[in-house]
């Protein structure tokens, strides 16, 4: 939604929603009815009408927005309000989860804690999604270049139409001995001359149309593929997360069979502080490559939940079947090893899982995973706990 509304303000010439947000009043070109009566063009409307939608809804969130982040005494800059504007929106689960635990640790928002989280959560991403909507332009530009020549085409196939049917009438009306006959002819070569020309301008143009459309299709696979993406450890990341889980409950409604594995490894700061960063990415991609060798199939998806934390969603398996998987990954993280200088790293993981419950969100699914996840952490690491499990702390 914030995407449809900046297009649609860079579109009408205004500089952000905050000049709305201060003011409730619409552009007066978006209100004069001589203007709109003047443009006939419904497409234009349907534009106006879906403007003024988003303006009055944007309004609505600024509603309740401004207090809460005065009564929070969080300044507004222009990271913090597009923090805060998704955060109220709600379409970003992942943000919402991570500002509230920074809120609830940090009673005051630095300027430095905010671009980072602005960076964490839209400098990749919206990076991918504008490749994606330049390719989408790419696409725009391709289908109304093949239009134009195809209303080009048309109009000369009903050009020759009629002037076939004239000849017709021509030669009808040409007397016995044939005077004028040949001019008739003459006229109709060149047309038809004409019409094969275009016909096959036609056919180069489609051609060379479907190379460029073919091009783009697997530019646009690609983008979708990177923007779904961790990039470091190649799982799916947690946009991705969320878009299935979604998918997932949309399809089969609250019923379905599902279960999820978060994982967390063991000491993972200790390891980036005493051997460096390019050891603990080392460990990611290790984690990495187990989890898609040990969880990944049609009915399970891996991915990167953030830093040191992977998560496998399990369709059609139930807690006890997930920990199997749990199991499976923590015993092969364990027996694997990093060698750094002659030093053999040892590396583990530990894991909480928890069964989906019907009507819950992902943010409720997650938690109770998190918390068994918290118990392993406390019973000594390395291990596996189901959210039904309390084992004693060591």
């Amino acid at each position: 939604m914030f995407l449809r509304i900046s297009v649609l303000f860079k579109n009408r010439g205004l500089k952000s929603p905050c000049d709305l947000v201060f003011n409730k009043v619409l552009p007066t070109n978006f209100t004069n009815d001589t203007d709109l009566a003047n443009n006939s063009a419904s497409s234009d409307d349907d534009n106006i009408q879906e403007f003024n939608q988003l303006m009055e809804s944007t309004y609505q969130l600024a509603k309740k927005l401004l207090p809460f982040m005065a009564k929070k005494r969080i300044p507004l800059t222009p990271y913090n309000y597009r923090l805060f504007f998704d955060y109220f929106l709600g379409e970003n689960q992942a943000l919402k989860e991570k500002l509230d635990e920074i809120l609830r640790v940090n009673p005051i928002l630095t300027a430095q804690i905010s671009e980072n989280l602005y960076h964490d959560f839209y400098d990749f991403v919206g990076e991918k999604m504008d490749d994606l909507t330049k390719v989408g332009q790419k696409m725009g530009r391709v289908s109304q270049d093949l239009s134009n020549n195809l209303e080009k085409t048309i109009d000369s196939t009903g050009h020759y139409r009629q002037i076939l049917n004239e000849t017709a009438t021509q030669i009808s009306m040409v007397g016995a001995e044939g005077q004028g006959l040949k001019d008739i002819l003459d006229s109709l070569l060149q047309e038809t001359k004409y019409a094969l020309n275009n016909q096959s301008d036609l056919v180069d143009h489609m051609e060379s149309t479907n190379k460029i459309i073919a091009t783009l299709t697997s530019e646009l696979r690609d983008q979708t593929r990177l923007a779904n993406m961790d990039e470091l450890t190649q799982l799916y990341n947690r946009r991705f997360l969320q878009y299935r889980f979604s998918q997932l409950i949309a399809e089969r409604g609250n019923d379905v069979n599902l279960s999820l594995c978060l994982f967390d490894l063991d000491r993972f700061k200790t390891i980036n502080d005493s051997y460096g960063h390019s050891i603990g990415d080392r460990v990611l991609i290790l984690c990495a490559k187990i989890l898609q060798t040990h969880a990944s199939n049609g009915d399970t998806l891996p991915c990167r939940y953030g830093g040191e934390e992977f998560l496998v969603l399990c369709l059609g398996l139930n807690l006890t079947e997930a920990s199997k998987i749990a199991e499976s990954v923590r015993t092969q993280v364990e027996a694997t090893q990093i060698n750094y200088r002659g030093q053999a790293i040892p590396v583990t993981i530990s894991c909480g899982v928890s069964q989906y419950r019907p009507g819950e969100d992902l943010e409720a699914f997650v938690d109770r995973a998190d918390q068994a996840l918290y118990r392993a952490k406390g019973s000594g690491r390395n291990r596996v706990v189901l959210e039904d499990e309390h084992p004693s702390e060591s």
